[in-house]
Parts: C-alpha cells; sequence; structure tokens
C-alpha cells in the first residue's frame, strides 16, 4: 500500500496517465496557438515563448493568443473540479455547475455588474459572478434539503433556476444597447474571444488558489463517499465540509464565468471521463478531471478557430454540441442503474 491508502500498481498507473495527459494538454496549447486565421508554425511559437533566435512572432502570440490559453487552461481546470465536487457531495451523477444554475447565476450578476454598473472597474467582475453563483447554488440545495429531492429531480429543479437566471440575462441583453451587448453576448457563448492579459490577472490567482484547496480537500470527499454515518465515526463534521466544498465547487465555477463566460457540461463530462480513466478516488481522480478539463476548453477553443479561419466558434458552443448527448448518456444509464 502506498502513503495516501490505494495499491502501488494503482497509484502508478494514475502517474502515468497524469504525465500522459499533461503531455497532451502541452501539445493541445501549443496546437491551439498556432492555429487561427494565421497559421504560426511550432518552431516560431517556441522560439517566440522562450525568445530563441529565429522568427518570432511576439505580437500574436505573447499579446493575443497565449492570454487566452492561459484561461482555458485556468478556467477548464476550474469547470471540472467544480463538476467532480459537485457530484461527490449531492452524490448526484447528472450534478454539475451548469445543470444546477452555477454558470447562469454567475453569468447574470457578472453581466448586471458590466451593463448596470459600467463605472465599476471589470476586476470586480469574478466576485459579482461569484455572487450570482452563490444564489443559485444555495436555493438549489435549500430546496434539495428540506424536500430530499431524488439525483434526476435535484437535476430538474437546478435546469428550471439556470432558466430563471438565463431569463434574467436575456432582458438586459434586450434592454441595452447594441453596441452594449454585442461583446456580452459573444461572451455569453463561453467564447475565449478578445482575452487579454488583464483577464488573466483578475483571475488566476483565486481560481489557482481555489483550485490547490479543492485538491488539498481531496481525502474529504471520499470519507464522504464512504456515506455520512462512516465518514462522522471517523471525525468528519460532514455538514460543515459540504458546506466547505461547494463553496469552493462554487468559486471556481464562478470566477471562470466571470471570464470565459458560460462552458456548459465541463464540469459535467470532465469528472465522468476522469473516473472512466482512473476510479472512484477523489485523491487520484481531481487532478486527472482537472486535466481533462482543461484539455476539453483547449481543444474546443482550439478547434473553433481552426474549422473555418477568420471565423471563430466559441468553445461554450462546441462544448455543449458533445455535453448534450453526453448528458442524456449520463441521463440513461443512471436510470438504468436505478
Amino acid at each position: 500500500m502506498t502513503e495516501i491508502g490505494l495499491p502501488r500498481s494503482t497509484t502508478s498507473r494514475a502517474v502515468t496517465l497524469i504525465v500522459a495527459l499533461v503531455v497532451l494538454v502541452i501539445a493541445a496549447a501549443l496546437w491551439g496557438i498556432s492555429v487561427g486565421a494565421v497559421a504560426i508554425p511550432v518552431d516560431v511559437i517556441v522560439n517566440t515563448l522562450f525568445n530563441l533566435d529565429g522568427e518570432q512572432q511576439t505580437y500574436i502570440i505573447i499579446k493575443s493568443r497565449l492570454p487566452r490559453m492561459v484561461l482555458a487552461l485556468l478556467a477548464g481546470g476550474a469547470l471540472a473540479l467544480s463538476g467532480a465536487i459537485i457530484q461527490a457531495v449531492i452524490r448526484n451523477p447528472l450534478a454539475s455547475p451548469n445543470i444546477i444554475g452555477i454558470n447562469s447565476g454567475a453569468a447574470l450578476f457578472a453581466l448586471g455588474m458590466v451593463l448596470v454598473f459600467p463605472a465599476i472597474p471589470v476586476a470586480w467582475m469574478p466576485l459579482a459572478a461569484c455572487i450570482g453563483g452563490l444564489l443559485a447554488a444555495s436555493f438549489v440545495m435549500l430546496v434539495a434539503h428540506y424536500r430530499n429531492l431524488s439525483a434526476v429531480h435535484l437535476a430538474l429543479i437546478g435546469v428550471a433556476v439556470g432558466f430563471v437566471f438565463q431569463a434574467g440575462v436575456d432582458y438586459l441583453l434586450i434592454t441595452s444597447s447594441d453596441s452594449e451587448s454585442s461583446a456580452p453576448m459573444i461572451w455569453l457563448t463561453g467564447s475565449l474571444w478578445g482575452r487579454t492579459w488583464g483577464h488573466v490577472a483578475i483571475s488566476w490567482i483565486p481560481l489557482l488558489a481555489l483550485s490547490a484547496v479543492a485538491l488539498l480537500l481531496s481525502y474529504r470527499l471520499d470519507l464522504i463517499a464512504l456515506g455520512e454515518g462512516t465518514a462522522t465515526g471517523l471525525g468528519l463534521n460532514v455538514p460543515r465540509q459540504r458546506l466547505i466544498l461547494l463553496f469552493v465547487a462554487t468559486m471556481l465555477a464562478s470566477v471562470a464565468v466571470a471570464v470565459v463566460g458560460v462552458m456548459g457540461f465541463i464540469g459535467l463530462m470532465a469528472p465522468h471521463i476522469a473516473r472512466r480513466l482512473v476510479g472512484g478516488s477523489h485523491r487520484l481522480m481531481l487532478p486527472v478531471s482537472a486535466l481533462v478539463g482543461m484539455l476539453l476548453v483547449v481543444l474546443a477553443d482550439s478547434i473553433g478557430r481552426a474549422i473555418a479561419p477568420p471565423i471563430e466558434i466559441s468553445a461554450g458552443i462546441l462544448a455543449a454540441l458533445i455535453g448534450a448527448p453526453f448528458f442524456v448518456y449520463i441521463m440513461l444509464t443512471t436510470a438504468s442503474e436505478t
């Protein structure tokens, strides 16, 4: 047995898989930087990033594509971790930040700050998104707690809450002028278009800090998975830990939404893929889930720019095209198992 209580063969396999995923994420990121309206060879990218001798494309790579790639990595990992935590805490394979309304709540408050209070600095957008995400999550979880809802019913309540917040988003867009709503409409589709180092600056610290907290608390998810009685017997205050974990998950998703918009289903797909790869131990599943989320967002953004340059298809649109059938699959398999 290893230090974390898992078979050595399982840990070795997980480490190998994590290394492979890191390599895939780096390769996907390099490819993503190379595609777009202007195709850039990989050797030029390397020369530019490391200031080596040879041809360089400083403006396109450093000013345009690198910040959006950094945000894709940060947001993809954050959404995946958020989804994995939510699924574990409420023991619902259908749950994700998108399904239980967190993304829509965060989007409404972030958009409201931009359109209703334009004088407020954009650096406050993550805070506004966090308030909206917390309101949505709190309402769904309170209803689920007092009504003792099943997994399917909780997902339906979350979808309904999401629709309510989405109606608020639509109202703000309709009542604003075309010049005010054009950029937010692109952002709401889950697009990395126009993302700059300024967006990285307001999000990287909270996203990295929250991700680190999530990984450090992974063992508590393993205890909760044993059942409330067993976890309590092992000294865990289950209600308090659930609140802490849900708070971290909500903050992760909300800050991600603030800077990259609504990327539906990343938080649903990545944890399921990670669980298939390394099993249910959250000490292994969470980092794998984060890497899978990074890979999904990087590929969605890169493919969206590579399909028909200079036209860009939002990463959120491509994620939804894959995620909607995936959600149906999870619904059907969950129903067949119950």
